[in-house]
């Protein structure tokens, strides 16, 4: 059964040319030609300005800043993965949705100044990171999933703005039905090439659920020097707890800038889409104390005074984890506390209904083996209507506790026609 209202049109990404095997100068000239067409049909795509502005770069980092330390400083013995640009993604459109006071307290968090400026920058930052040219991937992708049974209530403006600006795709589900949930987790799993969504609904909507916000974010790229996996061998790794477990360990060394701190110790491991940084924290410091100190994340830097230059021995645990965060708590402390009170919620740039946030929350998963990384993350904000369904005004009580009649029927056509007189214990 089809629930799509409209789809969104992702630019055609130029896919990039594999070099050549040998050493024909034929080929090697042709891929040469080749990579130069995809450079120009890549500055085509990212158009004048094709990376990411310094104002852009700074809103996103200053939003981790803010809201890594609130999501995962309390876990320290369960593993726990926060992806902070989904979030500012699905905030970017709860934005859209919301109204006075509502809308001031989430631009604020989310560093916009208005409902304009926000619509370029979600544009401008959509198009510089979207990537899916055959070898590496980085897609952001939003979708609004109205409740059929409430059509008529939704501001069409704005979600003609979610789909041109947000690239949001649009779904009309009947809310508080397996189907609902089955459609969403299916959106889900493909957005997220299976990493999420295929072995459990990633929702479950009830018939008070207005619409659902979902952004996801998917992540795909190799490392710029694969671990060899005849060096892969097993280790032991002790958790939080102190228990050990057998597992896969990657080994490889190399040149390279390394940070040294009090409490840590920082090196990355380069893809063909950015880099993986790992920081391994001082016997008896936890992961989730570093992060309590402000400037952290800002501080991994490996240029400068602070790095030093030598041999990085890499010994890298084979990992696929994954976490289910609740981020309420996460948006009251953003300063984000309107919408999620029934009282003071105003999402009347989404429904002409009463209407508040009733859950915020995020999925989210990372794979590392050999050749790369793999990771995912789905930020689902669930919008409930305030009225409570009709009650009705008459009681009827079935207590069958004495003889009855039943009729089966097919397309009203009596199949069976019984009296029950007797039932057997």
């Amino acid at each position: 059964m089809s629930y799509t209202l409209s789809e969104p049109v992702y630019p055609e990404f130029p896919q990039q040319p594999q070099m050549p095997d040998g050493g024909d100068q034929e080929a090697l000239q042709a891929y040469l030609d080749a990579l130069g067409q995809y450079h120009d049909a890549l500055a085509a795509l990212r158009g004048d300005n094709p990376g990411l502005t310094e104002e852009h770069w700074k809103v996103l980092n200053d939003f981790a800043a803010k809201s890594v330390p609130l999501v995962l400083t309390e876990h320290t013995e369960e593993n726990a993965i926060f992806s902070p640009l989904s979030l500012w993604s699905a905030l970017a459109m709860l934005a859209q949705c919301a109204g006075g006071d509502s809308r001031r307290q989430v631009l604020d968090a989310i560093g916009a100044e208005d409902p304009a400026a926000l619509q370029n920058q979600v544009e401008h930052i959509w198009r510089a990171l979207y990537t899916d040219d055959g070898v590496s991937s980085l897609i952001l992708a939003n979708s609004v999933w109205l409740n059929s049974n409430m059509q008529g209530t939704y501001i069409q403006d704005t979600l003609d703005t979610l789909a041109q600006k947000y690239y949001a795709g649009a779904y009309s589900v009947p809310m508080g039905t397996d189907g609902a949930d089955a459609a969403v987790t299916q959106w889900v799993n493909a957005q997220t090439k299976g990493l999420i969504g295929s072995d459990a609904p990633v929702v479950q909507t009830d018939t008070l659920t207005l619409a659902l916000l979902v952004s996801s974010l998917y992540y795909k790229a190799a490392w710029q020097n694969e671990f060899m996996p005849e060096r892969t061998e097993i280790d032991t790794f002790t958790d939080a707890a102190g228990q050990e477990t057998q597992v896969d360990f990657m080994h490889r060394t190399e040149d390279a800038n390394f940070i040294r701190r009090e409490g840590y110790q920082a090196a990355r491991l380069s893809t063909h889409l950015g880099e993986m940084v790992f920081v391994l924290p001082d016997e008896g410091v936890s992961p989730a104390s570093l992060l309590k100190e402000p400037d952290f994340l800002s501080r991994l830097e490996f240029y400068g005074d602070a790095c030093i230059w030598g041999e990085v021995q890499w010994s890298v645990p084979k990992f696929d984890v994954n976490s289910d965060l609740d981020l309420l708590e996460t948006l009251a402390a953003l300063g984000i506390t309107d919408l999620t009170d029934p009282d003071r919620a105003d999402l009347s740039a989404l429904t002409d209904l009463d209407a508040f946030l009733s859950d915020a929350k995020q999925l989210a998963r990372v794979k590392v083996d050999e050749e790369g990384v793999e990771a995912a993350a789905v930020t689902i904000m669930m919008v409930k209507n305030t009225s409570l369904p009709p009650q009705p005004t008459e009681v009827c009580v079935m207590d069958l506790d004495r003889p009855f009649l039943f009729v089966i029927r097919t397309e009203d056509v009596p199949l069976f026609v019984g009296i029950v007189n007797q039932v057997q214990a």
